[in-house]
C-alpha cells in the first residue's frame, strides 16, 4: 500500500511555518502553527485525502498570510492573490479551491478584514452550498479552535470573572463566541454536502458534544446562545435563516 501523505504534504507544511512565522493563538503565547497541524490532524483523524490535508494546513493562508506578510494594508489583497496563485501552482486545482472554500467570502476593507458580523454570518451561510471535502476541511477547523477554548475555559475560566476576563481575548467576547459556534454547529448538522458520509457526521458529531461541552462550562443552554445579540441584530436579514 502507497502512503498516503507524499512531499507536497511537507512542503506545505513548511508553507505553512513560513507564511505564519511569528504569528500566535490569541491571547497566548502558542506558535499558530499549532492549530495548523492540530486542523491537519483532525482533518486525517475524520478520513482525509492528501489533498484535504494539505488545504487544512493552508486553510488560515488566504485570510492571515497578507496581514503577516507585509505591513502595507494597501498591498495585502496583492499579496492575498499571489498566495493564492502559489497554492494553484504547487497544489493544483482541488487544494486551492479548498483553501478558498475555507476562506471567509468577503473582500478586505482598507487592508483588513470586514466587520466582524458580516463575516461570520457570510461564512454560515455558505455552508449550506459546500461539498464534502471543503466542509471536511471547514468542521476540522472549527472543531479544534472549539477543543481549545473548552480546554482554555475549564483550566482558565473557573470563575465568572475569571471566564469573562478569558473571552476578552476574543473580538466579540463570551456571547459572539458562543453563539458563533454554536450557529456552526447548527449549520454543519444541516448542509446537504455531507450526505451519505458517515465520518463527515461523525465528525459534525464531536463539534456538536464539544460546543454543548462548553456551554456546560459557562453554565448557558444552545437556546440561551442561539438568542444572543451579536449576529441576531448585526445583519438581521441574513441571520434570519441561521438563528
Amino acid at each position: 500500500m502507497t502512503f498516503p501523505l507524499t512531499e507536497n504534504f511537507t512542503e506545505a507544511l513548511q508553507l505553512a511555518h513560513k507564511w505564519h512565522l511569528g504569528q500566535y493563538r490569541k491571547g497566548t503565547q502558542t506558535p499558530y502553527l499549532s492549530h495548523l497541524l492540530g486542523v491537519a490532524s483532525v482533518a486525517l483523524e475524520f478520513g482525509a485525502t492528501e489533498a484535504e490535508a494539505i488545504a487544512a494546513l493552508l486553510h488560515d493562508a488566504l485570510e492571515d498570510g497578507p496581514e503577516n506578510l507585509t505591513a502595507d494594508k494597501n498591498e495585502r489583497e496583492q499579496v492575498r492573490g499571489e498566495l493564492e496563485a502559489q497554492i494553484q501552482a504547487k497544489f493544483g486545482d482541488e487544494v486551492a479551491a479548498l483553501v478558498r472554500g475555507a476562506t471567509e467570502e468577503t473582500p478586505l476593507v482598507d487592508g483588513g478584514k470586514a466587520p466582524w458580523p458580516k463575516r461570520k454570518l457570510t461564512y454560515l451561510g455558505k455552508l449550506n452550498r459546500e461539498g464534502a471535502s471543503s466542509l471536511l476541511v471547514s468542521a476540522s477547523d472549527k472543531l479544534h479552535n472549539a477543543r481549545s477554548i473548552l480546554t482554555d475555559v475549564l483550566t482558565e475560566g473557573t470563575t465568572p470573572e475569571a471566564r469573562e476576563a478569558y473571552f476578552g481575548r476574543f473580538s466579540q467576547g463570551r456571547e459572539g463566541t458562543l453563539q458563533y459556534y454554536r450557529l456552526l454547529a447548527d449549520a454543519y448538522k444541516q448542509a446537504p454536502g455531507a450526505a451519505g458520509r458517515p465520518r463527515l457526521q461523525a465528525l459534525f458529531a464531536e463539534l456538536e458534544r464539544t460546543v454543548s461541552a462548553l456551554e456546560v462550562a459557562c453554565g448557558v443552554t444552545p437556546d440561551e446562545v442561539r438568542r444572543y445579540v451579536p449576529l441576531r441584530s448585526a445583519h438581521p436579514d441574513e441571520a434570519l435563516g441561521l438563528i
